[in-house]
Parts: C-alpha cells; sequence; structure tokens
C-alpha cells in the first residue's frame, strides 16, 4: 500500500468536513488507523466523477464509501471483522433504512428547504468552493435533490405537506436508531463498525450546523444517547478539529464582543456627533450673523458719526461767513 492521500471538502463547525460521504470515509479511515493525507479540495470538478470524496492509492481512484471499504478489507484493514453474521445483516438492513427514511430528509433541510439553502447552505458551499465554481455546484446539488424529493413523493405535492412526510419519517429512523444504540458505545458492542462510521456521517451535521430552520436538527438534539454518540466519536477521532475551531471560535467572540460594544453605542455616539454638528452649525450661523450685524452697526455709527463731524464744520463754516458779511453791511 503505498501513500493513500484523500480528497474531501472542507470542515465546518468542529467537523472534519461538512459532506455525509467525506465523513464516511473520514471517520472509516480513523476507526482503521491508515495513515492518510487528507486535503481539503476547493474544486471537484477535475476529480475522476466529480464528487468527492476521492480516495487514492498509487493509480487507484475510489469515490464512495463502499468501494472504500471494499478495498480497505482486502489489504486486511477492516473494522467489521468482530460482526457476527446476524450483526452483519441487521447492520446492512440499518443501513438501507437510513437511506430510504433518513437521507430524504437531510437533503430536504440542506437543499430544498429555502431558507436553510439561502442562510446555511449555498453560503457554506461557496465559501468551500473557488470561483466560479461556487456559483455552478450549490445550484447543481439542489437541483439534484428537489429532483429526487419529486421523484419520491410527487412533483405537484404541496412542500408544507412534503416536509410534515419526510421529517415524520426521519423520525421515527433516529427512535429506532436509538433504540438499538441502548447505553452502549457503539452500534454492535464495544468497536466501531463501517455502520458506526455511516450513522456518525449523517448526524454530525444535523448536529452541529446551525440551521436556521432546525426541525430536523431538534429532533436529533432531542435524542440523548444519539447526541452522546456524536459528541464520542468527535472527540475521539477529531479532538484536533474541535480544538481548533473553539479556539477560533472564541477569538471570533472576543472580536466580536468588542464590535458588539461598538455597535451598541453606535447609536449614541453617531447621536452625539449629529448634535455636536447641529450645535456647531448653529454657532457659526450665529456668530456670523452677529458678526455681521455687528459690522453693519459699525459701519453704520462710523458713518453717522463722519456725517456728524463734517456737518458740524460746515455749520461752522457757514456761520463764520455769515458774520462777515454782516460785518460788511455795517461799514457800509
Amino acid at each position: 500500500m503505498n501513500n493513500i492521500e484523500l480528497d474531501i471538502w472542507r470542515g465546518e463547525w468542529g467537523l472534519a468536513s461538512i459532506d455525509i460521504e467525506c465523513l464516511k470515509v473520514l471517520t472509516y479511515m480513523k476507526f482503521i488507523g491508515v495513515p492518510v493525507r487528507v486535503r481539503e479540495v476547493s474544486n471537484p470538478f477535475f476529480t475522476p466523477k466529480g464528487t468527492l470524496p476521492v480516495l487514492r492509492d498509487g493509480r487507484k481512484a475510489l469515490t464512495n464509501f463502499e468501494e472504500v471499504v471494499t478495498y480497505l478489507k482486502s489489504l486486511d484493514y477492516s473494522t467489521d471483522v468482530h460482526l457476527n453474521t446476524k450483526q452483519a445483516a441487521e447492520a446492512s438492513a440499518f443501513t438501507q433504512h437510513i437511506r430510504e427514511k433518513l437521507y430524504p430528509a437531510y437533503q430536504f433541510a440542506w437543499w430544498v428547504d429555502e431558507k436553510n439553502y439561502a442562510d446555511l447552505t449555498r453560503p457554506t458551499y461557496a465559501k468551500a468552493l473557488q470561483i466560479p465554481f461556487n456559483f455552478y455546484y450549490p445550484s447543481k446539488y439542489q437541483k439534484a435533490a428537489k429532483e429526487m424529493i419529486d421523484a419520491l413523493y410527487g412533483e405537484h405535492t404541496d412542500l408544507r405537506e412534503i416536509e410534515k412526510t419526510v421529517y415524520s419519517e426521519a423520525e421515527k429512523c433516529l427512535k429506532t436508531l436509538s433504540d438499538r444504540l441502548g447505553e452502549s458505545e457503539y452500534f454492535f458492542g464495544n468497536r466501531p463498525s463501517s455502520f458506526d462510521a455511516t450513522v456518525f456521517a449523517y448526524l454530525a451535521p444535523l448536529y452541529k450546523a446551525p440551521f436556521p430552520n432546525g426541525t430536523l436538527a431538534s429532533h436529533v438534539k432531542g435524542i440523548a444517547n444519539l447526541t452522546r454518540f456524536v459528541a464520542r466519536i468527535n472527540q475521539k477521532n477529531f479532538r484536533h478539529v474541535t480544538d481548533e475551531y473553539n479556539k477560533q471560535n472564541a477569538t471570533k467572540q472576543s472580536t466580536g464582543t468588542q464590535s458588539d460594544r461598538e455597535a451598541a453605542n453606535f447609536p449614541n455616539q453617531t447621536r452625539n456627533k449629529i448634535l455636536a454638528a447641529i450645535f456647531a452649525g448653529i454657532a457659526m450661523t450665529g456668530y456670523a450673523v452677529a458678526n455681521g450685524m455687528f459690522q453693519r452697526w459699525s459701519s453704520w455709527s462710523w458713518q453717522k458719526t463722519v456725517s456728524l463731524n463734517r456737518f458740524r464744520i460746515a455749520k461752522k463754516h457757514f456761520e463764520k461767513i455769515k458774520r462777515i458779511k454782516a460785518a460788511r453791511e455795517e461799514s457800509v
């Protein structure tokens, strides 16, 4: 066996990947302890089937979970060797049950629910993709999910009725899984199997992702032993991912706290700035008006004074001329 490489969708929310199939393979590889070089791919266009994950071992490329399990089993790597015939059959039946009952609800929550798609799914996948593929793949996946729902429930069936049906079926499936797990660490004893990897891959994104419409997620979070199952596998096998996410989240919250304080003070700061500007404007306008009036009053007062002085001088000059004229008449 050469150095194995695994191309996957990037992780988010403390998960190693945002994708079910990628999480299946990643978790299974962790269970069997095979060294693998994991690469987060931002463009699945050039993969063998245009999808992720892709596991490469030399010239061999495998593109789905079943192929990976079969190939690694041929190399004597398997987590299912401890399962007896009955348990193996039960695991197969449960896997099919999940595919029929939980998977449609999963697809509905991620891709068909418009609120979830607009606020969560599309931005998440767009963030994971390169331009221009971030415009192409989310719409492609949404179209495929809608076509699947239409094929299962009828193209012209009311979407609200479909939502009730798929979530009701998913809730029953989750209850069945919970009953089967019980208080055990894994579904078939104290050792993990490929089925545990499958269940974890379905439940972890529903448990971790911040769905705006969290109906399906609430069903998962409301079942204690399933949430413990998710947390246990995530902690044991992807602790470094969880720790890194918590570290980044703490930094964001710290930055956010400062931003929140600034945002909270924003109305007061804005009000103060507006009032200051108004008062400054009033003051400047008042100063300008007052100064102009003073200047006009000063100018008028000066002009009045000059005119009065001129009048007095002229009056004195006139009286002097009048006296001279009177004296000349007396002498005659």
